[in-house]
Order: structure tokens, then C-alpha cells, then sequence
């Protein structure tokens, strides 16, 4: 048997450089753009700003293609005639996406810093607090990994129907059936996050409106009263919905979603 640790390696180096070549794209880009602030085009703050929302188009250029690389498991003969069980190779699969993402983000935010450092810009993020910006990253990981699940039960869904009906092949009926899966997967994520919510109420648990407990000023934001406890009242929720879609997508893998003939082996 294949170990699980071998596949997870593997699956995570492949993506780590398909992301390197995209991080190398935005370092050309900060490149171009110091050379403009070298010659006087450009001011330290301009500079600072197109970086980071180059930095920020390369982590959504990163989630498109880890999703497409997580869903090219699910079909290809290299992956699937792995010596692996289907949850064993699901779970690898998003570990390897998680364990990129925290790559790319890593190198996107140590270069964002250098510059800062660099430009003399001053009271950028300084007041935030750190225990609150760590538990945003958690949730923004823990929201992506829910965004990879649907994305692979909305493959799975469209994959399964259209191999159990070979007449609809066609590509505005794929679309149909694809805008279905979609809104079906955002349905059960509705009713899960519904169900929370009415366990929290019986329970009485109540926590504070962001609104009144969230300051943002020029210098960073603070959160302060309770908004911290529902910070991660929010990722237990979004992580239970992970893995009640986690367990609904392995379900499909093993028994509904059937490989291509792509001959490869790991």
C-alpha cells in the first residue's frame, strides 16, 4: 500500500511549484514597479498598493488552479489506481491544497512586509491585534477549504450525472447541470449553517455584533468585547460543514465518480 504520507508529498510539491511560477510573475511585477519608482513615475505608497493587489490577484490565481488540481484527482488513473483508500487520497489531496495556500500566502505576506519596511511607511497594521489577525487567517483557510469541498462535490455531482447519462454530453446541458450541482451544494451549506445557528440559540449562546465591536482606523483595526469568540464560533461552524461535505464527497468518490483512461502513474 501507497502511503498516505507519500501521495500528500507529492501532490504538494507539484502544486508548490505550479504556485512558485506564479509568485515568480508577481516578483517581475514589483520588479517593474520599483524600477518605475527608481525613475520617479511612482511614489513608495503607489508602489505599495499595485504590489499588493498583484499579491492578492496571485492567491486568487492560486486558489483557481490548486481547485482545478484537486479536481484532476478525482478522475485521472495517476491518482485514483493509487494502492489508496478514496477518503485516504481525499484528505491528501486537501491537505496538499491547505499546505500550498500557506506557502503562497507565507512568501506574498514576507514580501508585502519587506516592502513596507523598505517604503517607510508608517502605522501600517501596528495597532492590530495578533491573536485576532491569526484567527482571521484561520478563518480565511478554514472558508477556502470549504470553498475547495464544494468545488469538489460540484465536480463530483456534474462528472456523476453526466457519466450515468452519456446523452447529455452536450455542452449548454453540462452548464445546466453545473449551475444545478452549484446551487445544490450552496443549499446544504445553507441548511447546515441553519442548523448551527438553531443549536446555538437553544443552547444560549449569544455573542456581539461586529458592528459595534470592530474599530478600523488608519493605523490597523482592533476587535475588542466578544468578537473574538465568534470569530471562532464561526470557524468551528464552517469547519463542521468541511467535514459533513468532506464525508458526502468521499461517499461520491468511491462509489459514483468513475476514472478517465489517462495513463500515468505516480
Amino acid at each position: 500500500m501507497t502511503s498516505t504520507s507519500k501521495v500528500f508529498w507529492q501532490m504538494t510539491k507539484e502544486r508548490v511549484r505550479q504556485v512558485t511560477q506564479l509568485i515568480e510573475i508577481d516578483l517581475g511585477v514589483i520588479a517593474v514597479l520599483v524600477v518605475m519608482r527608481l525613475i520617479g513615475r511612482l511614489s513608495s505608497e503607489d508602489v505599495l498598493g499595485f504590489s499588493t493587489l498583484f499579491g492578492l490577484i496571485t492567491v486568487m490565481v492560486g486558489f483557481v488552479a490548486q481547485a482545478q488540481s484537486q479536481e484532476q484527482v478525482w478522475v485521472q488513473n495517476r491518482w485514483r489506481l493509487v494502492p489508496l483508500a478514496d477518503w485516504k487520497l481525499y484528505c491528501a489531496s486537501t491537505l496538499a491544497n491547505l499546505a500550498t495556500s500557506v506557502y503562497l500566502w507565507a512568501v506574498i505576506a514576507a514580501v508585502t512586509t519587506v516592502e513596507v519596511l523598505v517604503s517607510g511607511v508608517k502605522g501600517y497594521w501596528s495597532n492590530t491585534n495578533l491573536v485576532v489577525l491569526a484567527s482571521v487567517l484561520v478563518l480565511i483557510l478554514v472558508m477556502l477549504m470549504l470553498l475547495w469541498t464544494l468545488i469538489s462535490l460540484e465536480h463530483m455531482l456534474t462528472t456523476m450525472i453526466t457519466d450515468f447519462l452519456p446523452g447529455m454530453q452536450e455542452k449548454w446541458l453540462r452548464r445546466v447541470i453545473i449551475l444545478v450541482s452549484i446551487v445544490v451544494s450552496l443549499k446544504l451549506i445553507d441548511w447546515f449553517v441553519d442548523g448551527i445557528t438553531w443549536l446555538v440559540n437553544r443552547a444560549g449562546i449569544t455573542g456581539a455584533s461586529f458592528n459595534s465591536s470592530v474599530t478600523i482606523n488608519g493605523s490597523g483595526m482592533v476587535m475588542h468585547g466578544t468578537v473574538l469568540a465568534d470569530l471562532w464560533l464561526t470557524i468551528i461552524m464552517f469547519a463542521g460543514a468541511v467535514l459533513i461535505l468532506s464525508v458526502l464527497n468521499c461517499y461520491l468518490l468511491s462509489h459514483w465518480v468513475e476514472t478517465k483512461q489517462t495513463p500515468a502513474a505516480v
